[in-house]
């Protein structure tokens, strides 16, 4: 097979039953999307707009603070109803942060390669993602993102990465009758699958709702301070009858009060009395304060979905960890090469080349594109594609590089070359300390 690049002629998979694979036609196709079977796929996070702002609007501290806030402006005396901000202000901070979590959880998606690349009618093409059907043919290389559930019908050293689906960082062998999930990378090969799921169905979309779905944060300090004003909130109808009425009777008694209109002013000292038993500037500074928590996570790309959360994070005394290749981007750079002997085998440049070039390289072997670039295209003999249980590839060439080329973990291509004492075991062991990922060329 020759790649879009004119890498070299390799063969190509090999599908796993007899005949040919053609993929669907055309009219298969129209079918399919007709009963709506295609990757179309379209999800909100679990809280609507309408849900945040009555989280936000409807609270104890809001019902009272407002009562106290209308009533001051329909008498008229607005300049004394400036408190009532503070419940304005509460509201702002926690809708606009949860809004804000709202819009990064929307965007939030699993699948985001451009183009997918299918098998219809016998030719293949590139389409958009959410175009794939059920039982479509997808094409895969390394590189290549998995755009729905597939099952693999044909395969040449196929290898893929479920590090975001599952954790684990290790590249997966798949050979024909294995499930690739959607998703998940191609690292290494190339192969043939059979769509069996799409849309809300596919693996990929199941596991970014559950990553959507909203759950109430715990919070000790949002229960201890809801526990107070609901505390205050029964005690305010009782003590705002006896404030009013001892102020009534400092202006001569209800009648005469409400006769010579003092009774706005009691009224007026009633509230100021009943919001004094408010704590204003703890639920608002603990707002504040949760902001500002929250505004530092986001910085180093923490999503707080909930204000509140912050206070959860900050009790955390014991962090755990997976290992690098799943919470880093994965790709490697490549550092230097380290000659082992008196001279290199001439050629041993162009076969790096090759193998950085090669479209079923894997992440490894794909960090010697930049360093070593292939010039012109080379003609193969044989390949035997990387196993992550052989640990080594190897390819003969035809012209260009002399020889046969095996690339791989160094303990594998020569294992009683790499034993204490010895140049090459000793160099290995130097640059294994330094935490390098280290391949061995001959």
């Amino acid at each position: 097979m020759t790649s879009g690049t004119d890498v070299a002629t390799q063969p190509g998979p090999e599908p796993a039953g007899d005949g040919e694979l053609t993929g669907l036609t055309a009219a298969e196709v129209a079918e399919r999307v007709s009963d709506g079977r295609t990757n179309a796929y379209q999800a909100d996070s679990s809280r609507s707009i309408g849900s945040i702002i009555r989280a936000n609007v409807f609270t104890i501290f809001n019902a009272i603070v407002g009562s106290c806030f209308a009533v001051l402006l329909l008498l008229g005396r607005w300049q004394d109803a400036i408190f009532g901000l503070s419940a304005l202000a509460n509201t702002i901070i926690g809708a606009w942060q949860e809004f804000r979590a709202k819009a990064a959880l929307d965007r939030l998606a699993l699948l985001n390669a451009p183009t997918a690349r299918v098998l219809r009618d016998g030719v293949e093409a590139e389409i958009h993602p959410t175009d794939v059907v059920i039982d479509d043919i997808l094409v895969l290389r390394a590189g290549d993102q998995i755009a729905a559930d597939a099952e693999a019908v044909a395969a040449r050293g196929l290898q893929v990465d479920e590090s975001m689906l599952t954790g684990e960082s290790d590249a997966v062998d798949k050979h024909p009758g294995d499930e690739a999930l959607s998703g998940s990378i191609v690292v290494a090969g190339e192969g043939l699958a059979r769509v069996i799921r799409v849309g809300a169905d596919s693996y990929a979309n199941r596991f970014a709702a559950e990553a959507k779905r909203f759950s109430l944060v715990s919070s000790e300090l949002r229960s201890s301070i809801n526990l107070v004003l609901r505390v205050v909130g029964w005690a305010i109808g009782p003590m705002a009858l006896l404030v009013l009425n001892a102020q009534m009777m400092v202006f001569g008694g209800w009648v005469a009060a409400w006769e010579s209109g003092d009774w706005v002013q009691a009224a007026v000292n009633t509230i100021a009395a009943v919001t004094a038993m408010i704590p204003l500037g703890l639920v608002l500074m603990t707002s504040i304060a949760f902001a500002v928590g929250a505004a530092k996570l986001a910085s180093r790309q923490v999503l707080v979905n909930e204000l509140p959360a912050v206070e959860g994070l900050a009790r955390v005394d014991v962090v755990c960890l997976d290992k690098t290749g799943t919470l880093t981007a994965g790709e490697i750079e490549f550092d230097a090469v380290h000659p082992v002997g008196d001279a290199a085998a001439p050629g041993w440049d162009e076969a790096l080349a090759w193998y950085g070039a090669d479209p079923a390289a894997n992440a490894t072997a794909r960090c010697l594109r930049d360093p070593y670039p292939l010039e012109a295209p080379v003609a193969v003999g044989s390949v035997i594609p990387f196993s992550s249980a052989r640990k080594w590839s190897a390819v003969s060439f035809s012209d260009g590089p002399s020889g046969a080329w095996v690339l791989g973990a160094p303990e594998m291509v020569f294992p009683e070359g790499t034993g204490d004492g010895t140049e090459l075991g000793s160099l290995v062991a130097e640059l294994a300390a330094t935490g390098r990922r280290t391949l061995v060329l001959g």
